[in-house]
């Protein structure tokens, strides 16, 4: 691995340590319940594309839900982490999967791999942990031709997960970035892209559902769901303001 910025031995570090996430999860974990299976749906959707072709996660952990449950048959999969306790953990759970991955431990801002090695990229919640221009570049530097990215990323502008994430600050690392507008525009700079918001007006009812239910499957829950659907198609400059983004893309 060639030598790293600060930013990324500081992410190394943090993940190598753990970071807390249980409180975080906890106060949000009414907010996604009926996202959960559209999300699951866009994401096996998109990774048909993978099937019988090289493809690279960003990451060390996603491939788990996402190709081994989905079925989905790489002809490669390499899965690359900068820190070595989260690289473990993917590993571990390979001894016991029809997948097997390569694992390598490296950093995402600069990829160890040719031109042009990969027919995909994937990652889940990563992007917003890296250098985000460089690593785009990387991204598409290893990407072939027409190649294409799949990456599940939080938003910046939501005023509720902003709050949530103040008050949990040990849930993250210290680098970290979420979405802002400016990353669309880099993103939409090398991809012809498509995108699939999730969680609005989900978000402060999910708090409001978490203190009157025990379960997230609720009336309230089904309704905020619907209203945010409606609230995307219709209301296009709302979608900022959304929680999480599913971002699909193919190498221009």
């Amino acid at each position: 691995m060639e030598s790293m910025s600060e930013r990324a031995l500081r992410e190394r570090e943090q993940y190598n340590q753990g970071l807390k996430r249980q409180t975080y999860n906890s106060v949000l974990n009414h907010t996604s319940y009926f996202y959960d299976e559209r999300r699951d749906s866009i994401i096996r959707e998109q990774l048909q594309y993978a099937n019988e072709r090289r493809v690279l996660e960003i990451g060390s952990q996603s491939w788990i839900k996402w190709i081994e449950r989905n079925q989905i048959r790489p002809k490669a999969l390499h899965c690359i982490n900068i820190s070595e306790k989260e690289l473990q953990k993917g590993s571990d759970v390979a001894l016991e999967t029809r997948v097997k991955p390569n694992f390598s431990l490296m950093n995402a801002n600069d990829l160890e791999f040719p031109d042009e090695s990969f027919d995909m990229v994937f990652g889940g919640s990563i992007l917003h942990h890296l250098d985000f221009t460089r690593a785009l570049d990387e991204i598409r530097r290893v990407l072939k031709p027409q190649g294409r990215i799949l990456f599940t990323e939080p938003l910046d502008n939501n005023p509720i997960g902003k709050i949530v994430r103040a008050f949990t600050p040990q849930a993250r690392t210290e680098d970290e970035q979420p979405l802002r507008t400016k990353e669309f525009a880099e993103l939409q700079d090398r991809f012809d892209t498509s995108y699939y918001y999730q969680q609005l007006l989900s978000v402060p009812l999910g708090l409001v559902s978490k203190s009157l239910f025990r379960r997230p499957d609720n009336a309230l829950m089904k309704w905020a769901y619907r209203a945010d659907r409606f609230l995307d198609s219709k209301f296009p400059p709302l979608r900022k303001h959304y929680r999480r983004v599913i971002i699909a893309g193919v190498k221009r």
